[in-house]
């Protein structure tokens, strides 16, 4: 493994190579990553055949196009002067899974004062995974941070609504899961086999909105997604 640093796009990072298979670049400062993020992969190098975005860095797998030269050209890459992330309202019908009895009891707050407090919050789109279409926001009230279970659950639906250590996350599978399950969406948010399989990007803004049991039903019997939601 070598390390160098580079100054890109007015911040500096480090940037590690692993044998010419991956680079792992780390940022010195906070909030930089999501940007170089989304110009690299927007970037398409054709040295670099995937773009994996996290909070704390950036995985980059190379393919045999890559050279111990190509990093410099990350030097140039700018960000443009329009940020360009959306807004989109977030249907949740917030349910009585047997998980919200862990979640009052390790926040303190009572169930209506939790919903209070995420309807309250501006979430933004932190990164995505463990799972195909898995949405981490960042926001959370740290009054609502609830540790993950220690024996995750064996079957989680998708489109589950869940915290789990500081993020609020939505479960686009069906899947075993770790986080605290608090309601559900009516909005299917993985559209396979479209491209990109996901209408959300990195920073993009998510406004939480309570709705009923009947609400939850009339929403989904029109199988509407995210975008055609908030048209």
């Amino acid at each position: 493994m070598t390390s160098k640093s580079l100054h890109l796009n007015n911040s500096d990072f480090e940037v590690q190579n692993f044998n010419n298979d991956f680079l792992l670049i780390r940022a010195m400062e906070e909030g930089t990553l999501a940007t170089l993020g989304k110009l690299l992969f927007e970037k398409q190098f054709d040295f670099i055949d995937e773009v994996i975005v996290t909070e704390q860095e950036i995985c980059l797998k190379l393919n045999e196009l890559f050279d111990d030269q190509k990093p410099e050209l990350f030097t140039k890459l700018q960000a443009s002067n329009q940020s360009v992330t959306n807004t989109y309202r977030l249907p949740i019908y917030f349910s009585d899974h047997d998980d919200w009895q862990k979640v009052c009891a390790n926040t303190g707050f009572g169930k209506e004062e939790i919903i209070q407090q995420l309807l309250d919050t501006d979430f933004t789109v932190a990164m995505f995974g463990f799972l195909p279409g898995f949405i981490y926001l960042n926001g959370l009230p740290s009054g609502l941070h609830v540790p993950r279970k220690s024996v995750p659950a064996k079957y989680v639906k998708a489109n589950s609504v869940a915290i789990g250590g500081k993020y609020l996350g939505l479960y686009a599978l069906d899947s075993p899961g770790g986080w605290h399950v608090i309601g559900r969406v009516p909005l299917s948010i993985l559209q396979i086999p479209q491209l990109p399989p996901l209408p959300l990007n990195l920073e993009d803004r998510i406004q939480c909105v309570r709705i009923t049991a009947e609400e939850y039903a009339h929403i989904n019997a029109q199988q509407l997604n995210l975008i055609a939601y908030n048209a």
